[in-house]
């Protein structure tokens, strides 16, 4: 494999893993679950940062396999509405088969109107082949957190969930 063609690949396959949690169907709350398993490798880890923003937030506090990240996912996804990301910026290291996306994540709650940016970095690991995640590092905005907290919240509890 030529370097462009590794970068290429490097470049695809971080891309697919960021935006492969956007709803199978635009304006909907449905992600393909299976697809995003098939992108990690079955030992994964996947993890938040910044340091000090995760020592203040304990639900961030330990590292998921991909199975805790879909159960997760799955939670998080029944108190949206819907959400959409555009990936903004892409940074691959081929020596070290990494990359560091930039997404903007457009997050609206259930029974709110309003749609909070979340800017999300990614950084990700791949195995031998690029063609697996092995590790993700996604480093969240914290602002947007906290405005989309007390949304996500009432949307629980207007759920019943």
């Amino acid at each position: 494999m030529t370097d462009q063609q590794q970068y290429d690949s490097l470049f695809k396959k971080a891309s697919d893993w960021v935006t492969s949690t956007s709803p199978k169907t635009a304006g909907s709350n449905d992600p393909d679950y299976d697809h995003i398993l098939s992108l990690l490798a079955p030992n994964a880890t996947l993890r938040f940062g910044h340091i000090h923003f995760v020592s203040t937030a304990p639900h961030l506090q330990h590292d998921e396999s991909p199975e805790d990240f879909v159960t997760r996912l799955k939670s998080m996804s029944s108190v949206f509405q819907t959400w959409s990301i555009d990936v903004t910026d892409v940074n691959v290291d081929t020596r070290k088969r990494s990359a560091v996306v930039r997404a903007v994540f457009h997050m609206q709650a259930k029974n709110d109107p309003e749609v909070i940016k979340n800017e999300i970095l990614f950084w990700c690991q791949m195995d031998e082949s690029g063609e697996k995640i092995v590790q993700s590092t996604e480093f969240v905005d914290p602002a947007a957190l906290q405005a989309l907290g007390p949304k996500l919240k009432a949307a629980k509890m207007a759920t019943g969930e």
